[in-house]
């Protein structure tokens, strides 16, 4: 897998996309702070979460797993709590917690010393059915109704949600709308997109459908982030053109007044 679109995966997310994230992991907050950005510069070669977000009653790491969450991840789970509470600027605890594209939903417990144990809980593939996502879904398309921001993510992660049926005809069903809707929010595209490639890559195999797949993926999520550049670009031109019609604005008065 091409190592930008992982870490890419939670890069834009939205205020919206994050409370669809926070449902998943049964989490409810009037506060959504997302701070991942600020820690990232710790150490971005080796720090790398996938979101933090303060809540209201605590600073929560989100990781996105399509493997299965071992003892390494744990080692590295840990050592973002930690390194999350040394740095944090408030008094509410540090917690993890993972959607997992992976496995079953668990608690785990991971034995660092006699003093402690890092718990975490998984929130994994059989929480959902995920064939009554993609046929609610389909209904919706052919009847022509909105598809939401929310039902797009649980789109996204319906094909590994099935308890029959082949992931990779799923997988196809689930491109074949998503590529469609042109009206989601390009954070919530590139969430959607970014969850689909790591499927993809995860449960199709080196096939040549599977290629196939990833190139068109690929140009799509180039094309959201694209978008994105675009549209801050735009942002500070327009930001520029107004202060520099303002400032001409305020010097003719000054000059008036004179």
């Amino acid at each position: 897998m091409a190592k930008f679109q992982e870490d890419m995966i939670f890069k834009d997310v939205g205020e919206e996309d994050v409370e669809v994230l926070l449902e998943i992991a049964n989490k409810k907050s009037k506060v959504k702070k997302i701070w991942t950005e600020e820690l990232r510069q710790i150490d971005p070669s080796t720090y790398k979460p996938d979101l933090i977000i303060e809540l209201d009653d605590e600073n929560l790491v989100l990781e996105f797993q399509s493997t299965v969450a071992d003892d390494t991840f744990s080692q590295r789970g840990h050592s973002y709590v930690a390194i999350i509470d040394q740095k944090k600027s408030n008094n509410k605890e540090v917690n993890l917690c993972v959607i997992s594209t992976a496995e079953k939903s668990k608690i785990v417990s991971y034995y660092v010393n006699k003093l402690n144990t890092f718990r975490y809980e998984v929130f994994g593939n059989d929480l959902f059915d995920g064939e009554k996502i993609i046929n609610e879904i389909e209904e919706k398309y052919k009847l022509k109704k909105i598809i939401t921001p929310k039902e797009s993510i649980y789109f996204s992660l319906a094909p590994i949600m099935t308890k029959n049926g082949d992931i990779e005809e799923n997988i196809q069903r689930v491109l074949k709308i998503l590529f469609t809707l042109d009206e989601l929010h390009p954070s919530t595209k590139s969430l959607c997109y970014a969850v689909l490639w790591l499927l993809i890559d995860k449960f199709l195999g080196e096939t040549p459908l599977k290629n196939l797949l990833l190139d068109k993926l690929g140009g799509k999520m180039s094309a959201v982030y694209d978008y994105g550049q675009r549209k801050e670009q735009n942002g500070i031109k327009k930001g520029m053109k107004e202060g520099m019609e303002k400032g001409m604005k305020e010097g003719m008065e000054k000059g008036m007044e004179k």
